[in-house]
């Protein structure tokens, strides 16, 4: 067998790093990158680097986030996941075969409606919620360990995208060095940012991370695509392509703008004429229907099987205190700003910021904001034309519109309930973080000071990444428990009523109730309106047996919200508080009132079958425990009190 020859570029290298003069030197180390420089050394190929980059990453993702695996769920982690009876069952993925009966589940059970709007419109990311459910229930730290995994691919991707992109951009135009230098620098600072952390460590919002992971791997599959010769492979990778988009639109709805993402890099970095880049986009762009189609259709069922767009549009908005459409819009334009501001220096994160709503385009902060991003846009743009010879400036300007196209999704197309969340800017965040990396290597390059800008920007790099890590891992500690959580956002947010709400169940549940009523009474006065506070006050009020109090706060319940005086659940905690104060016969009433109109009121028939078990009536009891036992049948509690008063009435036979 004839023996195998090393590659001429291999040879080629070997002689210029050996056989080089100093002088000569220097200036091969422009031309080469760090990374042929190390593979020739090692003896390693370009495929093996990459792949200890990707460990690298990987394990840099372990350190940063691994030792919050036992972090408790919090905040929407409740609603979405543990409290949500759609993730326990796989009979919910079978929406599609009865449709508005699905949509409108919650609702009937007087649950949040839009548990069953977020499901279908995610039901990949839901797939792999319920994957966590069956594998180890609520335990968190099989839940986290996914996000970590998928946070650490992501930031991989991120590599081999720019890597990708920048090969095939610069030519010969551009030294190896760059392109290794900006596809590492970016990918670390993804990897590292403390922005990050409400992708990762705040479960719930998967959505995010692995909506970003199937958009990453649409656009590497989409350009990789172009770099095969055989025939069968380009058609293999365009499928994987199409098919990675879809998934990624029924994980977040922040894959939409995939397709344009993809045609902006081929035109403007690429230089692709329009017309082939169009060609090649067209299997991506004939998706963009499908997130719009599903939104129409959740809407329609909810609208009682009519149409309306006004409907579509907002169908994540609050119902309680909408914010119109147009408000929305003119307060995201300061928000992306200050998205902006976070990612590149990110101080004053916040779970749940209060930003104002601007009900004015002419509003200072709204103008302001928008003069800076035009002249952000506008400045990429003049650099790349003044610069047309260097792909840094056109990736400059291409991965600054990446963030603004990204960041829109959330920012303008629909309103939210909330006008700010930090997770919404980590898909864009790739944008500024590969921006800011070319420009790190534009100031490597510079020619007035070669020497010591080729040493101090590659350790200002380490540097920042250093500075982000820590920032990452202090933040982390905020989120070890709720009550930590709670306190720093409300030292953020201190007029927010919902943090305050939120606090005084997190030291409810820590059994520190003197200072959970307190947050509850600071929550209601800031918003008199907000029931969620309101009844929350009253069940602890009760729990507490300060019957009293409990009663006071269900009077002024039904003073603030008159709407609530048709609520089960309020007349339910009204009649704990006549029973515990001494008006019994009155507090059962009004229990009784309860199950006749929600025969499957839990609590009422609990406290109901006490109410007749201390009356002496253990056969009265004994039928409301026995329903309850049928609500909820995983209570061993309830079911040895029915089996206690089942052995009392055979021996009171018996004797």
């Amino acid at each position: 067998m004839a023996r195998k020859h090393k590659p001429a570029k291999a040879r080629l290298l070997r002689r210029k790093l050996t056989e080089a003069p100093p002088s000569e030197l220097e200036a091969i180390k422009d031309i080469l990158s760090p990374a042929d420089v190390l593979c020739e050394k090692a003896r390693l190929s370009p495929k093996a680097f990459h792949m200890i980059v990707a460990a690298a990453l990987a394990t840099l993702c372990v350190l940063l986030y691994g030792w919050t695996l036992n972090f408790p769920m919090v905040f929407d982690d409740h609603l979405y996941l543990k409290n949500n009876p759609l993730v326990r069952d796989a009979a919910s993925f079978g929406y599609a075969v009865d449709f508005q009966n699905f949509v409108s589940w919650p609702a009937r059970h007087g649950m949040e409606p839009d548990l069953a709007t977020n499901f279908i419109l995610r039901p990949v990311a839901y797939a792999t919620f319920y994957a966590n459910y069956v594998f180890d229930g609520f335990n968190p730290p099989g839940w986290r360990l996914v996000n970590i995994g998928v946070h650490a691919a992501n930031a991989w991707l991120v590599y081999a995208l720019l890597i990708l992109l920048l090969s095939k951009a610069a030519g010969s135009k551009l030294p190896r060095s760059s392109v290794f230098f900006i596809g590492l620098t970016g990918s670390m600072l993804f990897a590292v940012h403390p922005m990050a952390i409400e992708s990762v460590t705040y479960i719930v919002q998967r959505f995010t991370s692995l909506g970003a992971f199937f958009f990453l791997v649409t656009l590497v599959l989409h350009f990789a695509a172009s770099a095969v010769g055989a025939r069968h492979w380009r058609w293999c990778l365009r499928a994987g392509s199409v098919l990675a988009l879809i998934l990624g639109m029924q994980t977040k709805e922040c894959a939409f703008t995939a397709p344009m993402i993809a045609l902006l890099l081929d035109c403007v970095l690429l230089r692709a004429p329009w017309r082939s880049a169009l060609r090649r986009s067209l299997p991506l762009l004939l998706c963009l229907p499908i997130i719009p189609a599903l939104v129409m259709l959740v809407a329609w069922a909810q609208n009682g099987g009519v149409w309306s767009w006004n409907a579509a549009v907002h169908i994540t908005n609050s119902k309680d205190v909408p914010v119109g459409y147009w408000h929305y819009v003119f307060s995201q334009i300061p928000i992306v700003l200050e998205y902006l501001r976070l990612l590149v220096w990110p101080t004053g994160l916040n779970l749940d910021p209060d930003p104002p709503l601007h009900r004015s385009f002419f509003a200072v902060p709204v103008l302001l904001g928008l003069g800076v991003i035009t002249a952000l846009l506008a400045g990429t743009w003049v650099l790349r034309r003044r610069f047309q010879n260097d792909p840094r400036l056109a990736a400059l300007q291409v991965f600054t519109l990446w963030f603004f196209a990204t960041v829109v999704v959330s920012s303008g197309m629909v309103p939210l309930p909330d006008l700010m969340a930090e997770h919404r800017a980590y898909l864009p965040s790739i944008g500024i973080f590969a921006a800011l990396a070319c420009l790190m290597d534009l100031a490597r390059t510079c020619r007035w000071c070669p020497k010591l800008a080729r040493c101090a920007v590659p350790a200002g790099a380490l540097a920042a990444c250093a500075a982000l890590s820590v920032a990452t891992w202090q933040r982390n500690e905020v989120w070890s428990s709720s009550i930590s959580l709670w306190e720093d956002t409300l030292a953020k947010s201190p007029n927010k009523c919902r943090i305050w709400n939120n606090l005084a169940v997190a030291y409810a549940e820590g059994n520190r109730t003197e200072k959970a009523v307190s947050c509850f009474e600071k929550a209601v006065a800031l918003e008199p309106r907000y029931i969620t506070a309101h009844m929350n006050l009253i069940s602890t009020l009760n729990a507490m047996a300060r019957y009293q109090d409990a009663l006071n706060a269900c009077l002024r319940l039904l003073n603030d919200v008159p709407l609530t005086r048709q609520s089960v659940d309020v007349q339910c905690q009204m009649g704990i508080a006549l029973i515990g104060s001494g008006q019994i016969d009155k507090g059962k009433e009004f229990l009784k009132e309860v199950v006749s109109v929600a025969p499957r009121h839990r609590q009422s028939h609990v406290i109901l079958g006490a109410v007749y078990q201390q009356q002496g009536r253990p056969q009265k009891a004994l039928f409301h425990w026995e329903q309850a036992a049928q609500i909820a049948p995983s209570e061993p509690q309830l079911a040895q009190i029915i089996e206690s008063t089942q052995n009392q009435m055979s021996l009171a036979v018996e004797k």
